[in-house]
This record gives C-alpha cells, structure tokens and sequence, in this order.
C-alpha cells in the first residue's frame, strides 16, 4: 500500500510528486523521500506541537534547536521558510535534474539575451521616435510664409508649439471657450477658414507638411 501511494506520487507532478530531501532534511524528518506538500505539512505539525510561533506575530517561527540546525537562523518568517525549503527539497531523478538545469539555463540565456538586446532595441525606439512627431519636415511656403523666421523645415511638434505661441501672443482664444481660434487675417490665409476648435490644429497643419519620399 505504501508503495503504491510512493508510485503514484513518484508519477505526480508539482509539489505532489516525490523528491529527495537533503540530509538536514532527512535527520528532521526521518525519510528520505516525501512531497513537497508533505514536507511542509509535517513541517508545521512540529511547529504547532512544539508552541514555536512568535505569539506577537503568527506568522514568524522561532526555532529551537532542530530547526535551527535545518535554517541556519533563530526566527524565520513563514514566507521566508518555503523559500529556505526549497534549498533541501531536490529532484528525485536524473532526468529531473537535467530538466530543471535546462530550464535555468533557458531563463539564464533569455535574460542574456534581452541585455544584448537593449541598446538595439535603444537605438529601434529613438529612430521610431525620429520618424514620427519629433522628426524635421519640410514645410509648405504658405507655413513657411506664416513663420517668417526663414525656417523651411520643422517638427509637427515644434509646428504646433509655435502656433500656440502665436495664437496666445495675439490673444485669438474665444473668451467664452478658450478651446475655439478666432482667426486673424493670417491665419484665415494659412487655414482658409474664420475659426476652428484647438484640436483641430493638427488635422488643419496636415496639409502644410510636405511628404518625403521613401
């Protein structure tokens, strides 16, 4: 019977199938395999049976003598001791181990990997940048007329920026909606309308960028 439940287990996976236990472990314990599950079960029967918990803090374990010689510390936090754990809980077989070493070494290359990777992907994300709204284009006479500064090629958002300084300088905001330009001669030249919602701004600029060629 007993060894039909080890078979089971030994065919289980997780924290339900059998693994080895260190020899800490096992001259705790007193076997020298068990579950995962089964190890921190019994785990905490000593501790209760023993009175080991911190009485100010449940979930802090103070350790006597046996588990001092298993954690190497006098109190251990109930998280910190299922991680302790796992430095005695082993794979039961070899191809255990050689599974779990490959799925190190496949975490140790990905990581390798994205480090390598960074300053490419650096250098992917500034180009992307450049091409988009900070990029310089070149501007249409009529905006390049508008401007006055001799600048024939800008960013859309320095574009942008800019037609807000003028607007605000020459105080075009409709008082009662700030969002709504009320266009001057000017700006009725470059957008051939009498007024327009602020957010509109981008969509009227579209046509006064010229598009370069791939």
């Amino acid at each position: 019977s007993s060894k039909g439940d080890k078979d089971v287990k030994r065919r289980g996976g997780g924290f339900t199938k059998l693994c080895n236990l260190s020899p800490q472990l096992q001259a705790f314990i007193g076997e020298s395999e068990l579950a995962r599950t089964e190890v921190v079960k019994r785990l905490w029967t000593y501790i209760r049976e023993k009175n080991l918990q911190d009485p100010k803090d449940k979930r802090n374990v103070l350790c006597d003598d046996s588990l001092y010689a298993l954690f190497r510390v006098k109190s251990i936090n109930m998280f910190q001791m299922n991680k302790a754990l796992s430095k005695h809980i082993w794979p039961l077989n070899e191809e255990e181990v050689q599974a779990d070493s490959a799925k190190t070494e496949r975490k140790s290359k990905q990581a390798r990997e994205r480090v390598a990777d960074e300053p490419k992907q650096k250098e992917k994300k500034q180009k992307k940048g450049a091409s988009g709204f900070l990029a310089p284009l070149p501007l249409s006479d009529a905006l390049v007329k508008f401007f006055a500064t001799g600048e024939n090629a800008l960013s859309r958002a320095d574009v942008v920026k800019k037609m807000w300084e003028y607007i605000k300088q020459n105080d075009l905001q409709d008082p009662s909606d700030k969002r709504r330009i009320l266009c001057d001669d000017k700006l009725k030249e470059l957008f051939e309308v009498d007024s327009f919602n602020g957010f509109a701004m981008t969509k009227l600029l579209t046509t006064h960028f010229i598009k370069m060629e791939q």
